[in-house]
């Protein structure tokens, strides 16, 4: 359900940049600390993916793209 809230804050345009990447944000580290406490999901001592772990890992991106938005934002005329 987070992730249909999220994806109608990023489509609606009338919610600020800044809002949809918070959310956008909490989102993504969310499944990035499933992805480091989960126990086979990463090779050991290392923070590289095992094949198992690479369905968590390549989420990477919503949190940095989520960065972008709040740090970036769309700045109005």
């Amino acid at each position: 359900m987070s992730e249909v809230l999220v994806g109608a804050g990023l489509l609606i345009p009338f919610v600020p940049a800044r809002a949809a990447g918070l959310g956008l944000v909490g989102f993504g580290v969310g499944l990035l600390g499933l992805y480091a406490r989960t126990p086979g999901m990463r090779r050991p001592g290392t923070p590289f993916p095992t094949p198992d772990g690479i369905a968590l890992a390549k989420d990477a991106w919503l949190a940095a793209i989520g960065a972008a938005l709040v740090l970036g934002g769309r700045r109005r005329r």
